[in-house]
């Protein structure tokens, strides 16, 4: 990955060939983190009005959040490349605005971006509005069909085979029920350098329904081809492979060093920028699970760094600590809590949306106001439409 990057950043000012390749290799989030070594070459030459470093340097503070103010860096330098035309640019800006990381999320915003960057040819644009049209997201009617047909297209229009596309064969076919296809999808994803296809080339082939590994073998096997070319997710191998069946048939010499192994592998996902891993972490660390001593203060740590990289559960799980749990350190009062509530709620955490409200109604969020009561209170109106009639709905009758 490394030499590719740098071997494209020679010719990248004026070789629209390199162009392309440059940012085929950072459209790919598991791709971003190898470059971390380089990070100040790449800031360097980012300040030297290199619009393609800029894009880089961005990606890296988007990817890993390294810094207190990696959001406030990556929205300057993602404008900046958006300035000198780079597509892609306006649909990271794009995905800034919705996902809050702002401080609101923003959907008008969001689609003028979108539609900015595909104006301006952007491959990411063209995958959202694919992925969009697969899961009927973002005002898009859902049909998988069409979805795998524009990204077979794509395929086939390319001269260099974006992995992208294949990943997002494999995605419809899954919602169209043919597992077949999609493994195959997948597979082909890896072959074109797309790392992010081991873990569901994994999941799809060796797990059922619901995520739970039936095959062992064949799950390791590929998991293992991802993490040798540090695929982030397939970091998650020995959690997926564990449960409490599994883990009390071990000797204790066994018990220890599994352990070890669910330490070490999560936290190397979460150096390479993985979300999932560090909550993982978090939650063996609450509840003292698979030789972890239970530990409130490393659960607190590691469901922070899992919010840091934007996960949703990680914000939801900081929420709970300190409202329901009484479990988060001394200082973490209300105000914290309903503040992580919101985050967590525009990341997507749908459950997070009657303690919003119910934060709000109480005389939090105050500076929220005008985005809770233009989205969320609708929002919550319906949810509370739909469940009024359901016994066996969560219902949170403070809010």
């Amino acid at each position: 990955m490394q030499e590719a990057f740098w071997t494209t950043a020679e010719t990248v000012a004026y070789d629209s060939e390199a162009q392309m390749l440059f940012l085929l290799l950072l459209r790919q989030n598991n791709n971003v983190p190898l470059l971390f070594d380089d990070v100040k070459k790449i800031e360097m030459m980012a300040w030297q009005d290199n619009p393609y470093m800029m894009y880089a340097y961005a990606r890296l503070h988007d990817v890993l959040q390294y810094d207190n103010h990696s959001d406030s860096i990556k929205h300057d330098f993602y404008k900046l490349a958006a300035s000198h035309g780079i597509g892609d640019a306006y649909a990271q800006l794009a995905y800034m605005h919705k996902d809050g990381d702002l401080g609101e999320c923003d959907y008008d915003a969001y689609n003028d971006l979108m539609q900015k960057a595909l104006d301006h040819h952007s491959e990411k644009a063209m995958q959202q509005h694919i992925r969009d049209i697969i899961y009927g997201t973002n005002g898009s009617p859902r049909d998988a069909l069409k979805g795998y047909e524009l990204a077979e297209n794509h395929v086939h229009q390319q001269d260099f085979h974006d992995p992208a596309y294949y990943m997002l064969m494999g995605n419809a076919d899954r919602e169209l029920g043919r597992i077949g296809n999609a493994v195959t999808n997948y597979e082909l994803a890896t072959e074109h350098g797309g790392s992010a296809a081991f873990f569901w080339w994994a999941v799809t082939d060796c797990c059922d329904r619901d995520g739970i590994v039936v095959d062992r073998d064949g799950f390791a096997e590929i998991m293992q081809k991802g993490r040798a070319v540090d695929a982030r997710d397939c970091y998650l191998m020995y959690t997926m492979l564990t449960d409490d069946a599994t883990y009390e048939a071990l000797d204790p010499d066994a018990q220890c060093e599994l352990s070890a192994c669910l330490s070490d592998d999560l936290q190397t996902g979460w150096c390479l920028g993985d979300s999932v891993c560090p909550y993982y972490l978090g939650f063996y660390y609450e509840k003292g699970l698979y030789g972890f001593a239970q530990d409130y203060q490393q659960a607190w740590l590691w469901y922070g760094r899992a919010a840091r990289l934007r996960s949703p559960h990680g914000y939801a799980a900081l929420t709970r600590m300190i409202l329901d749990d009484s479990t988060a350190p001394a200082g973490c009062d209300e105000s914290f809590a309903y503040e992580y509530a919101y985050k967590g709620l525009m990341l997507g955490c749908s459950n997070l949306l009657p303690v919003v409200i119910r934060g709000y109604r109480q005389g939090f969020l105050d500076h929220h106001k005008a985005k809770i009561e233009e989205i969320w209170l609708p929002q919550y109106d319906e949810w509370l439409r739909h469940v009024a009639d359901d016994d066996d709905y969560p219902y949170d009758s403070e809010a």
